[in-house]
This record gives C-alpha cells, sequence and structure tokens, in this order.
C-alpha cells in the first residue's frame, strides 16, 4: 500500500499556518466571515472525498440522506455541523416551493408539532427559510419505522402490549393539547435502533384542532384510507375517537404478526375490536379509558 509522502504534510501545514496569519490579521468579522467559507470549503471537499456534492442549508445542516421522495415533500437525514448531531428535515420539492396551500400546511405543522412535548412525541425543533422561501422542518432524527419491524421477525404479546402503550399515551398528550393527529400507522411510528420501549408518534401534516374537519384546510381527504375512521373518510369533524379507531387498525395488525395465544391475547383481541367500532360512541371515550382496558393507565405509560 502506499505511504503518503512526509512533504505533503509539510506542505499542507505551511499552508495552514499561513491561512491562520491571514485570518488572525483580520478584523473580527472578516475574520468569522473567512472562517465560515474554510469551514463551508472543508465539508464539500470532505463530501466530495465520498463522490457526492452535499447540499448545506442554513450554513448549519448538511443534507446527507434522501429518505423520504414523495409527491410534495421530501425528508432528509442532516446533520448539524457544529454539533454533529443527526436530524429529519422535512421540506416542500423544489418543484412546489410557490404552493401556497402545502406552504400553509407546513407552517401549520410546525405550530401543532413544536406545542407538543411529549416522550412519545417525535418532538419538531425548529422551522427554516431555505434561499428559495420554502419552509423546512427540523425534527429529531428517529431511524426506524415500526413498518419496518414487521419484516424482521414476530411479535410477542409483550411487544404488541408495549407498543399499543405508547401509542395511547402518545395520543393522550395530542388529544390533551386539542389535537387529532389523523395519520396514525406503522409508517409514522418511529424509534431509534428498533427499540420498541421508545416508540413515538410523528408527522403531524395533516394533524386538526377536535372539532374540525379536513376541508378546513382546504384538503378533500388527508390520511391512509387503510387506517382513517369512517367519519374521516365522510369529511366529517373530527374528534378523539377518530384516532382510536386507528389504534385499533393498528393493533389488529399488531396482533396479526404476533405468535402467541392466550388469555392475554383475547384481552387485546377484545380491546381491538372496541377500538375499531364502526361509530364513534361505540369506542372508549379516550386514549386513558384505551389505556385502562389494555391493561394499565396513564400511570403506566412508558417514560423516556
Amino acid at each position: 500500500m502506499a505511504h503518503d509522502n512526509p512533504t505533503d504534510f509539510e506542505e499542507i501545514a505551511r499552508r495552514f499556518s499561513h491561512l491562520r496569519q491571514a485570518l488572525n490579521q483580520s478584523s473580527p468579522e472578516t475574520r468569522q466571515m473567512l472562517a465560515d467559507r474554510v469551514r463551508d470549503a472543508l465539508d464539500r471537499g470532505e463530501a466530495r472525498l465520498g463522490n457526492a456534492d452535499p447540499e448545506i442549508v442554513a450554513n448549519s445542516f448538511v443534507l446527507e440522506v434522501l429518505v423520504h421522495d414523495g409527491v410534495a415533500v421530501q425528508v432528509y437525514r442532516a446533520r448539524h455541523r457544529d454539533l454533529g448531531t443527526l436530524h429529519a428535515i422535512k421540506m416542500p420539492r423544489p418543484d412546489h416551493a410557490d404552493d401556497p396551500v402545502l406552504r400553509t400546511l407546513m407552517l401549520r405543522e410546525a405550530e401543532i408539532g413544536m406545542a407538543l412535548r411529549h416522550p412519545r412525541i417525535a418532538a419538531t425543533q425548529t422551522v427554516l427559510r431555505l434561499a428559495d422561501g420554502r419552509p423546512a422542518l427540523v425534527m429529531e432524527w428517529l431511524g426506524s419505522r415500526l413498518a419496518d419491524r414487521f419484516q424482521e421477525k414476530p411479535l410477542s404479546r409483550c411487544e404488541v402490549t408495549t407498543i399499543m402503550t405508547s401509542v395511547l399515551s402518545g395520543l393522550e398528550a395530542i388529544h390533551a393539547a386539542g389535537f387529532v393527529h389523523c395519520d396514525l400507522s406503522p409508517l409514522n411510528l418511529l424509534s431509534v435502533d428498533g427499540d420498541l420501549s421508545h416508540l413515538t408518534i410523528a408527522d403531524f401534516g395533516v394533524a386538526l384542532q377536535v372539532g374540525h374537519r379536513h376541508g378546513q384546510v382546504d384538503l378533500a381527504f388527508a390520511g391512509r384510507p387503510d387506517f382513517a375512521s369512517p367519519e374521516q373518510i365522510a369529511g366529517e369533524p373530527l374528534d378523539r375517537r377518530s384516532d382510536l379507531y386507528a389504534a385499533g387498525l393498528l393493533l389488529s395488525l399488531l396482533l396479526r404478526h404476533c405468535n402467541e395465544n392466550g388469555e392475554e391475547i383475547d384481552v387485546l383481541k377484545a380491546l381491538e375490536i372496541r377500538l375499531s367500532a364502526e361509530h364513534p360512541e361505540d369506542r372508549p371515550e379516550n386514549a386513558r379509558a384505551a389505556l385502562h382496558l389494555l391493561g394499565g393507565s396513564t400511570k403506566r405509560s412508558v417514560e423516556a
């Protein structure tokens, strides 16, 4: 294996010495500007070594990987250049930069997400304005989706209970703040490294205030039809019980991936039927009631 020539390192050291001297001789304002430019060049140069040309947003985040490329929005895994922390950044696609409805929806999503703070809710951290005017939501990075877990191995009864406790605990906090999530599904349940004990609810892009309908925010329909309640599909005003219907369909899916039987599984199946009742009045009154039916209470909610 070839070795680097020592004279190459000496030349690099000499040039950096000259650069440092130039910076030290500059005014504080000029020194900061030049230091930022050097940092930009180093970040871009490092990425080009990996055959990539990175995009840097707000002079702070390097967009590392495109993890979701939707019809209207994109989500990237991003790294903070100074802290080294990972984040998810959601933004409109460039060809939707001038979409006023999408812009309004994303700012609503940011307001809702930043108003919610709970261990079972994925945190929205801030909102950026990109150079072309697009809003960009910065959220905590949670790399594993519950949907991907189904491809690995069957779930145990304990895992099903843990998942549902996390989901209902998160819904209780969302509902207490006056919102309906409207898009509960395995795609929006995230965790770090697949740790089901730290499952969180993400994506408030189509969330509503309790008692509102999606038509009021210029959406004919929002959510996933296979998890949406009958009243959501019909475009009616929604309350907390609409999310409980989705939780019932989620529980049904979890049980289909569970390889256990017995009395405790029968209790879970009974809860599934209650949660996914067609008429809202036949469902539990709220997430706390559903937690009691699960065999726990808010005191047994999973903590961070």
